[in-house]
């Protein structure tokens, strides 16, 4: 059975890539907002899907069945594909790659995805991902970078990480394209983790910027700036509703930011405890972020 499922093989000039995962990697819908918001203005069908079969376990991840008249359905299943936009402003035609995280074989994921790109004539590629930190939102998003090359932080300014420890698909599809000679950056946003539901368009907005920076492409991120300020005004307002979320947004804006302890599940919890608690002694009342905030 092929891994590969092609519609067409488009014709390319010089073509980059951008990558995207939903699950793990893709905290607050960020990574996953990138790409929405790239193909968002082309009506655009994907040239090649990944055969889920080989990847994904059905029982973890179940299809959607969709009705649609008298006797007539639709399964949806969970799938990996590839889109393209050719002659993207005139620069580099530009291939998207999204889907969701695997649950098994990500060796073999991982390997289909950059002989696809290779044959495309793939040489430089973006990573996207994002996770849930200890950051506040009235800051610059905290952009983290992965590259072999020495200069990348630099002359991008980028922040570096020499985090070990769990990963997902994100980490894996990247290492896999640079071991096979496409030149591939690692982008992460940190995600205010009090801002869970919903997504989060100052990172979307931030991650595609630095993205358009890399591989020379021009984005238009004016709809997702606009969607940020709404935002960002449903929470200023949930701030003036909750002075321990003030205080609490105002203690984050002094810290000091790094993905290592970000990444650390146990000690993201943990502070949030610690702070949870130190305003039940204080004879505050326990804010619901969630609750006060609606994303939209």
């Amino acid at each position: 059975m092929e891994d590969v499922i092609w519609h067409r093989k488009p014709s390319l000039s010089e073509p980059v890539a951008v990558l995207a995962f939903e699950g793990w990697s893709d905290a607050g819908n960020t990574a996953s907002g990138c790409i929405e918001n790239l193909s968002g203005t082309f009506d655009i069908e994907p040239f090649a899907e990944l055969n889920s079969e080989g990847f994904y376990n059905y029982q973890m991840r179940r299809p959607i069945v969709e009705v649609k008249d008298i006797g007539e359905r639709n399964f949806h299943w969970p799938q990996t594909s590839f889109y393209s936009i050719e002659d993207y402003k005139l620069k580099n035609d530009l291939i998207l790659v999204f889907g969701e995280e695997p649950a098994m074989k990500w060796k073999n994921y991982s390997y289909t995805i950059s002989n696809v790109l290779l044959d495309l004539g793939v040489k430089k590629a973006v990573t996207l991902g994002a996770f849930f930190g200890q950051v506040a939102h009235t800051l610059p998003v905290p952009i983290f970078g992965v590259s072999d090359d020495p200069t990348f932080h630099a002359r991008y300014n980028v922040l570096s990480t020499n985090y070990s420890g769990p990963t997902g698909i994100t980490s894996v599809v990247g290492h896999d394209l640079r071991k096979n000679g496409i030149e591939t950056s690692g982008l992460w946003a940190a995600v205010p983790h009090y801002l869970s539901s919903g997504g989060y368009p100052k990172g979307i907005s931030a991650l595609l910027n630095k993205t358009a920076e890399i591989l020379d492409i021009d984005v238009d991120d004016t709809g997702i700036q606009s969607e940020g300020q709404q935002f960002e005004l449903r929470i200023n307002k949930a701030m003036e509703n909750s002075r321990d979320l003030a205080e609490y947004v105002s203690k984050l804006e002094e810290a000091d930011v790094n993905i290592e302890d970000n990444f650390s599940e146990d000690n993201l919890v943990q502070q949030i405890v610690d702070f949870l608690n130190d305003v039940e002694s204080k004879g505050g009342e326990i804010f619901s972020v969630d609750s006060t905030i609606d994303a939209g």
